[in-house]
């Protein structure tokens, strides 16, 4: 599972908003040495008051939680009027270096990328292809055949969403090998208007497999992007 079937064009994990709310930004801190962390953070300014902020977020992988006390968030005030939300997101690393530099964390590379979404026309639902290399051979090819499956409840801000993220192993005939079903499916979110597989990666072993996921969030300033984070370990 460490090579793509076809080489994505780089992008930026950042949405350009052309809407009222604010876009946020995806920091790949990365994988604990061994593959059994991973840590990400997010960053922008709110809408209103053009407030920056940042957040930090360190997951267990087999588990899919966060890790007890190492949830990291900005406070206002904790950078000046005209810092920018990347400056938020330096101090709070900065800050927290402490609790998290013990698991000499270390981002994804070009080896380990599976998929990366490379147009804003790709369906949210549209089932996600790619090769696995490690256990295909000259003489049979396997593929994982990913998709995302939604739930909405209502519109607009009091929208309630859930999701879950069906990964389908087969063989160049279509026929099933295995089946996994990552994420929290019975878990509603508020305001949560829409999902988005942007990025699949997973460590160095092939072990820990990252989904990075960009929602849509519906409030009073708009509708806003977010990103967030489903796990799996082999």
């Amino acid at each position: 599972m460490r090579k793509i079937l076809t080489i994505a064009a780089a992008v930026i994990l950042t949405a350009a908003s052309a809407f009222a709310g604010d876009a946020a930004s995806f920091v790949d801190i990365g994988f604990s040495e061994d593959g059994k962390t991973y840590i990400f953070g997010t960053y922008g300014k709110t809408d209103k008051n053009y407030e920056p902020w940042a957040e930090i977020y360190t997951v267990d992988v087999a588990a899919n939680e966060f890790v007890k006390g190492e949830v990291f968030k900005s406070k206002k005030g904790d950078v000046g009027p005209n810092a920018s939300g990347k400056d938020a997101f330096d101090k709070l690393k900065s800050s927290t270096e402490w609790k998290i530099g013990k698991y000499n964390a270390k981002p994804a590379n070009a080896k380990t990328l599976l998929y990366l979404r490379d147009s804003e026309s790709k369906g949210d639902t549209e089932e996600i292809v790619f090769k696995d290399f490690e256990n295909s051979t000259e003489d049979h090819s396997v593929f994982y055949n990913v998709r995302l499956v939604p739930e909405y409840e209502g519109y607009g801000k009091n929208v309630k969403s859930k999701f879950y993220i069906n990964v389908v192993r087969k063989d160049e005939n279509g026929d099933v090998l295995s089946t996994i079903k990552v994420g929290t499916p019975d878990f509603k979110r508020k305001g949560i208007s829409s999902y988005k597989i942007d990025k699949i990666f997973t460590d160095a072993s092939g072990k820990s497999l990252v989904f990075i996921v960009q929602k849509k969030l519906e409030d009073n300033t708009g509708t806003s992007i977010r990103y967030m984070v489903e796990t799996y370990r082999f």
